[in-house]
């Protein structure tokens, strides 16, 4: 992630952004060592510049990702089911989040 991340000139890109929305399957032990998540994560604290995660889920154990520069993760599966049933709802349930995050992000803008 840090050669894309360098190939993009990523730190220039959110030179004046006020947050950056990043996503990721699973959230989970691997993604600590360094995957797309926390690639632009470590480089977005640099700048002081708030992260958030939206993941299909999330395991146990990630709060190391906090401290890595993550400043929040959210999931989109409203309901505890079977990936075989959830998947289907995956684009509905995203937009459900995303809506969520966006109306809490105006609340604060105003």
């Amino acid at each position: 992630i840090e050669t894309i991340l360098d190939t993009v000139n990523f730190s220039t890109v959110i030179s004046d952004a006020d947050m950056v929305i990043t996503g990721e399957g699973k959230m989970d032990h691997q993604s600590l060592r360094g995957k797309v998540v926390i690639g632009v994560a470590k480089r977005a604290k640099e700048q002081n510049v708030p992260v958030i995660v939206i993941a299909g889920g999330a395991d146990n154990g990630i709060e190391e990702a906090y401290n890595m520069g993550v400043s929040s993760i959210f999931t989109i599966n409203r309901l505890p089911e079977a990936f075989e049933t959830s998947r289907y709802k995956s684009a509905e349930n995203l937009a459900f989040t995303l809506d969520n995050i966006l109306r809490l992000i105006k609340i604060y803008d105003t």
